[in-house]
Formats: structure tokens, C-alpha cells, sequence
């Protein structure tokens, strides 16, 4: 069942989302979900994890990413 999250993860990655776009979805952080393509941690519910990924699979919509990098907006306001 891990090899099946690790193939989601990846089928996401390459339909565009980010780790961090995953992770929103699911309710974790992006280290989480980037230990579960690593293979180096299994999430405890495996199934549950398997079937919000499904969910998030058949979304039609991928989040947009940042258009700004951390600490740019900073000043910004006048």
C-alpha cells in the first residue's frame, strides 16, 4: 500500500501540484508528505491517506503557486 502512495505522490507531482499543495489537502505538512515519496515513513492510517490522495487526483483544478518569493510583499504597504 506504500508503493501506491509513493505512485500518487508522484502522478500529483507530475500533473503540476507541490509537495505543499498536497500536504493543504490532506491536512499535513510538506515534510510529511515528503518522507511518504521517499518511502522513508508510512503514515499510520495508510487507507484513509490513499483515498484523500485518490480525491485530490481527480481534482480538476491544480493550486496556483506563490507568484512572490518569502519576505518580498515586505514594505509594500503605504
Amino acid at each position: 500500500m506504500n508503493n501506491e502512495i509513493q505512485l500518487r505522490i508522484t502522478q500529483l507531482v507530475e500533473k503540476g501540484w507541490t509537495l505543499a499543495a498536497i500536504a493543504d489537502e490532506l491536512g499535513v505538512t510538506s515534510d510529511t508528505v515528503e518522507l511518504w515519496r521517499a518511502g522513508k515513513r508510512n503514515p499510520t492510517n495508510a487507507k484513509a491517506v490513499l483515498l484523500m490522495l485518490d480525491r485530490v487526483l481527480k481534482k480538476k483544478r491544480i493550486p496556483k503557486q506563490k507568484r512572490y518569493t518569502k519576505g518580498s510583499r515586505q514594505g509594500s504597504k503605504t
